[in-house]
């Protein structure tokens, strides 16, 4: 009888290891599980708030480009203008904000202005004193943001158009 009862408790223990193990793989797979849709929740957040932070400074483009004058110091047309003249491209490396933990997004901004085609031929256009007989002016002051988001790249761009 003591045979049978000592067989009894090794299979007992014997079963309880083999649930026991179950229980922890188990607990395992739905640790990784939450783990995993953790980070995907992360990951949208992230890109969320780095698509507000370029969208922000891409707003700050838009105001620059409304406030420079036409000519004179700091003007789009202007010698060594911030905006240089179609097809040269003004590129700058820039920091756009940073994400919570304090690392830096940081991105290219490309800057150029293209001239309207009705300017005079003296304003970089091909009107005539017949169709722009005013000597009005017009320019397109266009900025290019890229910056890249997790082994991806993205562009926002923004168009101001100048008159006088």
């Amino acid at each position: 009888m003591q045979v049978n009862t000592l067989h009894r408790q090794i299979r007992t223990r014997a079963s309880l290891l083999i649930e026991v193990a179950a229980g922890f793989g188990a607990l395992l797979i739905v640790s990784l599980l939450l783990l995993k849709s953790a980070l995907t929740v992360t990951s949208v957040q992230r890109w969320t708030v780095i698509q507000g932070v370029s969208d922000a400074y891409m707003s700050r483009e838009v105001a620059l480009g409304k406030r420079l004058p036409f000519e004179g110091g700091g003007g789009f047309l202007a010698a060594g203008s911030l905006f240089p003249a179609y097809p040269a491209v003004s590129v700058s490396g820039v920091t756009i904000g940073s994400l919570p933990g304090g690392r830096a997004i940081t991105g290219s901004l490309r800057r150029t202005r293209i001239p309207a085609s009705n300017n005079l031929p003296a304003n970089g256009g091909a009107g005539t004193l017949a169709s722009n007989p005013t000597g009005s002016q017009a320019y397109q002051l266009q900025s290019y943001l890229t910056y890249n988001i997790s082994g991806r790249d993205y562009v926002k761009s923004r168009t101001i158009l100048r008159a006088r």
